[in-house]
């Protein structure tokens, strides 16, 4: 009782603004109010938990053990938010590799996880198990996956039946009597993930349990995707933020993403379902209408549940802690109070000028867009570039960014069916460096993803017919095909100037802050609400107001 009266006075005090205070409207929003942000780079939870304590954090995020979130939510002078977000956590099993190329393996070993015991043990009620293949706050979530759920004894018979023997030890020997090769699990480092680090230890022990030969290999974080990227591995455990579209899937598990770089980390692939699924996901993602999508959303998600490439294991709540001394933070049922938002509009209560302090567990590592691939990278990089259209953090639905309006149209039918998409740009928009910014910016943009097919966007802009500036203020892009979701997935790229991307000459290896220019201009320029100031590796790093922001008060802008 006392833990389920502690989740209600977190849910109760998501809401924003206070009664009494006027209506939020996100488009009349301006800032960023504060000069400077910096991101404090804090490995250890323990360090991160006493410096929230001591005012030399501001705002702390992904709080993930229950002992710290107990723990400051006791604290007076700091104020706790909590959100039901699109987490999800997996078991990834690479299919390309023996014995999880076997989907009756795949199939038992999910059936062997018991989720519910170890996230209610690990995360006391801070989190909720899952077998479904997007978060259950998703509106497209489908209960299909439901048939993996926790037997370890008709996971057992379902080995027997296909000819799997246990040896005197207890472990899995395959049909043709050679035992199962011992298997590694990659997991992040426990000082700077210690719970997901300790839900991999139970992992390994459950799959031992049921006559796997598993163990763990701690890995610094950068450098377990880089081995998930080349399919360097045998099990790992890994977080997605899922969006808020299902067309994910079609990212994660088509078999046109299993390429070096792109998201379907598992390999999947299966000759009996694998035609089926692909014919799922390709119906989801060019899915003509809502209606369209829903049914191959529940299909895709049916087919899964069958092959499981991969195992979802728990969604976990967001929780942050924000300093008391900053005001106009935002926090909803569906986001806590570190995101852009507060960024945007906190403010120091006394009314002095003083720079926010943020959290930041791990070291960003890489800051090339076009490469950059972990969450970390991206809390800075998506501080610094700006999407041309923006979501609503109480309704989750569209709303204007660099774009004041876009239309989205369908013509012909069958082979020659295809879609456009008219983008209008809000008047007077600036790169952070002070240069205007223009339709042909974005063009350039795009063809320089779709011409060298980066695989982190490529699945976004791969269906691209043609790019076409009409004016400085308008972009047309006309889609092969139709789907529902082409505006959404073009309209997120992270858009550079036409002078920087025309002038990458290797993306892979262009490092934007190497001052020799070996691959590329230098610089991170892009129009989000900050850009950077410095970086400084085990240390911080420094990010400054783009003083040339489109939401900064017309007065202030440059």
């Amino acid at each position: 009782m006392k833990k389920v009266a502690a989740l209600t006075a977190l849910l109760l005090c998501c809401a924003w603004p206070s009664l009494g205070a006027p209506a939020f409207d996100p488009e009349k929003v301006t800032g960023p109010r504060i000069e400077k942000l910096c991101l404090v780079i804090v490995a250890n939870a323990d360090a991160q938990v006493l410096a929230a304590e001591n005012g030399e954090l501001d705002i702390l995020g992904d709080i993930a053990r229950p002992a710290d979130i107990d723990r400051l939510s006791a604290d007076p002078n700091l104020e706790m938010s909590l959100a039901r977000g699109f987490h999800a956590f997996f078991l990834l099993m690479n299919n390309t590799r023996a014995p999880w190329n076997d989907r009756i393996i795949r199939q038992a070993a999910a059936q062997s996880i018991d989720r519910n015991g170890m996230v209610r043990s690990i995360y006391s009620g801070y989190c909720e198990p899952i077998n479904s293949w997007l978060p259950p706050v998703s509106p497209w979530a489908s209960p299909d996956g439901t048939r993996n759920i926790f037997d370890r004894a008709a996971a057992r018979e379902k080995l027997l039946s296909c000819g799997y023997r246990f040896n005197f030890a207890g472990k899995l020997t395959a049909p043709d009597g050679r035992p199962l090769p011992k298997i590694t699990l990659l997991a992040p480092l426990a000082r700077a993930a210690p719970t997901t680090a300790e839900m991999a230890e139970r992992l390994a022990d459950s799959l031992n349990a049921a006559g796997f030969d598993v163990e763990v290999e701690p890995l610094d974080f950068s450098a377990m995707v880089a081995r998930l990227d080349r399919k360097d591995y045998s099990l790992a455990v890994l977080a997605w933020s899922m969006g808020r579209n299902p067309d994910s899937l079609y990212s994660f598990y088509h078999s046109s993403m299993d390429v070096t770089g792109g998201y379907n980390l598992t390999g999947t692939h299966d000759a009996a379902l694998d035609a089926a699924l692909d014919a799922a996901l390709t119906r989801l993602r060019f899915a003509p209408d809502k209606a369209s999508a829903e049914r191959a959303s529940a299909e895709a998600q049916r087919l899964l549940g069958e092959l499981v490439p991969s195992v979802p294991v728990y969604s976990r709540f967001s929780v942050a802690a924000v300093s008391k001394k900053w005001r106009n933070v935002l926090s909803t049922d569906r986001i806590t109070a570190d995101n852009q938002w507060t960024l945007m509009m906190a403010e120091p209560r006394d009314g002095t000028t003083r720079t926010m302090t943020m959290a930041l567990a791990e070291e960003p590592r890489s800051l090339n867009p076009f490469t950059a691939s972990s969450a970390y990278s991206w809390q800075v990089l998506g501080m610094i570039y700006e999407g041309l259209i923006a979501v609503n953090p109480f309704t989750l639905e569209d709303m204007p960014g660099l774009a004041e309006e876009w239309r989205v149209e369908t013509a012909g039918e069958g082979a020659g069916a295809h879609t456009v998409l008219r983008f209008r740009l809000k008047e007077n928009l600036r790169w952070n460096d002070g240069t205007p910014l223009t339709a042909g910016d974005l063009k350039a943009t795009i063809d320089f993803v779709h011409k060298n097919e980066i695989p982190r966007f490529f699945d976004a802009v791969k269906d691209v017919a043609e790019t076409e500036v009409p004016n400085a203020r308008e972009l047309t892009v006309t889609m092969k095909g139709v789907s529902y979701w082409y505006l959404d997935n073009v309209a997120g790229l992270p858009w550079m100037p036409a002078r920087i991307v025309e002038n990458v000459r290797d993306w892979q290896n262009w490092d934007p802050l190497d001052r020799e220019e070996k691959f590329g201009p230098r610089g991170l320029v892009g129009a989000g609400p900050f850009m950077l100031e410095e970086y400084r590796p085990g240390e911080y790093v420094m990010m400054k107001r783009n003083p040339c922001y489109l939401r900064l008060p017309e007065e202030e802008r440059r």
